[in-house]
């Protein structure tokens, strides 16, 4: 007589083939935990492959000390937009990004014109910056290298005040400018969920026509880190 093997057994085996088969990277179901699109590596991308969209945001530190001294370490917020091309597992991107600071300065300087002979100044720059960025990223696997480049459009706000020495307060004036630059970004991508988390150094550059902060540049160091979703 033939012998059946009990039915618990069967439907645990069954289970775990269910089980397996979900979390496989080949079976392309929605089960899998993975970036860009259910890879978890830049090798696994599929040879039909389209690229994809990206929507990211970075938070670090802007440091203008790079350039001059005369500006302090402020907050960087950048948020970007793109497309990662198809080609040699996604090495090459285009992105949007939209980014602000706000770096201050104060001191105090002599002047004959001003009751005392000296006064005391507070200077604010907000700098608002567009970029278009072309990014090469190297395809190794989950973490990817990359660097990229790009221009920058500088839209800077600078309000000044000051109190002479004497007394009287120095009304507050506002200079606004448009400066064209360059921004040259160098990081690293790790797959990591539905995206990239990633860690960033940024060279910022443009020369500054601005009278208030006189002749010089808005270049500047960031070093940031965030996280882009894949589409």
């Amino acid at each position: 007589m033939k012998r059946h093997a009990p039915t618990w057994k069967l439907s645990v085996a069954a289970a775990a083939a269910l089980w397996t088969f979900t979390l496989s990277p080949q079976s392309g179901s929605l089960g899998t935990a993975a970036a860009d699109r259910g890879v978890s590596s830049t090798w696994s991308l599929p040879e039909n492959d389209k690229g994809a969209a990206l929507l990211g945001l970075k938070v670090g530190a802007f440091l203008p000390q790079a350039f001059q001294d005369q500006l302090s370490t402020s907050y960087f917020l950048e948020l970007e937009g793109g497309y990662l091309l198809p080609f040699v597992h996604r090495m090459f991107g285009i992105v949007g990004s939209f980014a602000f600071s706000m770096p201050t300065t104060h001191g105090t300087l002599s002047d004959a014109r001003v009751p005392g002979g000296s006064y005391s100044y507070d200077q604010t720059t907000q700098q608002f910056q567009l970029g278009l960025t072309f990014v090469a990223k190297v395809p190794i696997g989950r973490f990817v290298p990359y660097v990229g480049v790009g221009p920058r459009l500088f839209i800077v706000r600078t309000p000044s005040s000051g109190l002479s020495s004497g007394g009287p307060t120095i009304p507050e004036s506002v200079e606004l400018s448009q400066e064209v630059g360059v921004g040259v970004p160098v990081g690293l991508d790790v797959l990591l969920g539905p995206g990239r988390i990633f860690a960033e150094l940024q060279l910022l550059y443009a020369a500054s026509s601005q009278q208030s902060t006189g002749p010089g540049t808005f270049g500047s160091m960031t070093a940031a880190a965030g996280y882009r979703f894949v589409f």
